[in-house]
Order: C-alpha cells, then structure tokens, then sequence
C-alpha cells in the first residue's frame, strides 16, 4: 500500500465493511454533529501494526452496535486549492518568513489528486462515532491551512483595532 495515497485501504474499508454485512454510504461528514472520536492505542513499535488496523475495530464496532452503514468520507487536495493556498500565504507574511512554509507547499503538489484523509462514521444514538486516518502530507496540508486562517483572523483583528482606534 503508498502511505501517500490512501486509496487502496479505502478500498480494503469498503471491502471489510461490505464482508461484515453493511452498507457503505459515500458522505461529506458534517463538523457541526456531536462526534466521539475513535483513540487508536499508542503507537509504540508493538502497538504499530495494530494502530493500523484500527478502523477494522471500528468497523466492527459499528457492527455490534447494530449500525447498517458505515459512512465514509475522504479528502485530497487539488492544485486551485494548493495555489489559493500559496496565494493567500504570500499575501500575509514576508517572503523571508514565507520561505519555508513555501517549500512545504510545493512539496504539497506532488500529493494532487490522492486520498489523503479518510474518515468512517456510525450515528448510533443521536452521536455521530468517527474513525479518521491520514497520510502525514495531510496533516502538514490541515497544519497550513489552520495558519493561514490564524493569521488572516490575526490580521483582521488587527485592522479592526486600528480602526477602533481612529473613531
């Protein structure tokens, strides 16, 4: 399996998901339902192969809880998405501080168009259980994103202080 590209063990989930006598429902998941997040163990040398088969778990346990679904949502990035990216960073920090932030992200777009994050959920009881997997160019791209906004959350507050202060 690429660790870069999750699309193969997406395939494995639909696969052990469908074996276990549910369906699997292609799904944007919601960030505004209560969730319970799935906690993979530790992943120590011992606990590492397990850690990775977490999601059977947790297919499993949407099983016993008597869920007749699993949902599952993925994303990747796209390069309108990288370059609005790269955009906006430009726009708010110097080039100096701007430098490696911009090497993260065009290493980014060697990742266009695979599956970077996968997440399974079961509604049982009015919650929503989420299991999530992603590669570690996810994670760097959710990082990056999560900056940008600070920053340009950073920056607005700012003007609007300034023009606080003008009145």
């Amino acid at each position: 399996m690429d660790s870069n590209n999750l699309t193969s063990l997406k395939d494995d989930m639909i696969a052990f998901i469908e074996g276990h006598g549910m369906r699997h429902f292609p799904a944007l998941i919601p960030e505004d339902t209560p969730r319970v997040w799935w906690s993979d163990p530790e992943t120590a040398d011992d606990n590492a192969q397990r850690s990775k088969e977490s999601w059977k778990d947790f297919v499993e346990m949407a099983k016993a809880a008597g869920a007749p679904l699993v949902c599952i949502g993925e994303d990747s990035v796209d390069r309108t998405t990288l370059e609005l990216l790269a955009s906006e960073l430009q726009d708010i920090s110097s080039t100096e501080a701007a430098g490696p932030e911009m090497d993260k992200l065009n290493r980014l777009f060697l990742e266009i168009g695979k599956v970077g994050h996968i997440e399974l959920a079961f509604p049982h009881q009015g919650i929503l259980f989420v299991h999530e997997t992603q590669t570690e160019w996810y994670r760097e791209y959710r990082a990056m994103v999560n900056t940008v906004d600070s920053l340009q959350e950073l920056i607005e507050n700012a003007l609007e202080e300034d023009d606080e202060d003008e009145e």
